[in-house]
């Protein structure tokens, strides 16, 4: 106690100082109009400096948080319009072929689920994206996966907690796709070099197709449903024999930009018939 007293009083002078000064700012700025506005715009100035970057800082760490949630809002955003264009189907069969019925309530035999790409690479001859799901969040192999923006590709190889994709992006993917608004489709491969094009084949050669149509899938396979996006035509080449045409696809998704997907899984067979029990008619 003894040292505390005795520092206090070697520092005598400058506690007597400094708590003088700090009188004479009170009263500068107590009874200064012009001192007392620069002392309020400057304190705000700083005060409002602080509070940014303490937001900043509590906006990043909280990045986790929300892109789950958002990620989960979009799968069930996905979900939503399948089970709407399911809907539509059963309301209007009187104004829908009964074909385009059942492949519209086909669209309602698909779940929706989000995951987030871990891993991935796009410059190699064949790729594959890892997604942080696997067989204890329901995803099996022979799944298909979608972005926000269109088909990404399909569930490879599964562990309890991950899953290996091979997305459009590798040479041993084909996926089924059409010109959208037409029923004529072929299988879309990509053969190396620019992730942006991919080439969709054996097209029949009197199939309507000009460049910026639309390409979605047929549906015809158990990965996707009809129509999720796959892309836009860029141009198109008659094959050797002029049986076909060969279409050159710009992608919808961009995969080396890709961070979140959504795993396609397709209900089972016994809920699928229930639906499409529905389009039959009744009996009277």
């Amino acid at each position: 106690m003894n040292s505390i007293f005795q520092f206090l009083y070697k520092q005598l002078h400058w506690i007597v100082f400094i708590l003088l000064e700090a009188i004479c700012f009170v009263l500068l700025f107590s009874y200064n109009n012009y001192q007392s506005s620069v002392y309020l715009s400057t304190a705000n100035r700083v005060t409002a400096r602080l509070l940014n970057g303490k937001f900043k800082v509590t906006t990043y760490l909280g990045l986790v948080e929300q892109n789950q949630a958002l990620a989960g809002q979009n799968a069930q955003l996905q979900q939503r319009i399948v089970e709407l264009e399911a809907l539509a189907a059963l309301q209007h069969l009187d104004s829908l072929s009964a074909v385009e019925a059942v492949n519209r309530v086909h669209r309602a035999g698909y779940h929706v689920s989000p995951a987030q790409v871990i891993d991935k690479s796009v410059n190699k001859v064949d790729n594959y994206f890892t997604l942080d799901r696997g067989t204890a969040d329901g995803v099996m192999p022979d799944m298909g996966v979608m972005g926000v923006d269109g088909v990404v590709g399909v569930v490879f190889r599964c562990t309890e907690h991950y899953s290996l994709v091979m997305p459009l992006l590798n040479s041993n993917s084909r996926i089924s796709c059409k010109v959208l608004g037409s029923d004529h489709f072929g299988y879309l491969r990509w053969q190396g070099g620019d992730p942006r094009y991919a080439m969709l084949h054996d097209l029949p050669r009197y199939s309507a197709v000009e460049p910026g149509d639309t390409i979605v899938t047929s549906g015809s396979s158990s990965f996707f449903p009809e129509g999720v996006m796959v892309g836009t035509v860029e141009a198109a080449y008659p094959s050797a024999d002029g049986l076909y045409v060969t279409l050159k696809v710009l992608l919808s998704t961009q995969f080396a930009k890709l961070e979140h997907a959504f795993v396609i899984r397709k209900m089972d067979a016994d809920e699928l018939a229930a639906l499409q029990e529905l389009l039959k008619p009744k009996k009277k």
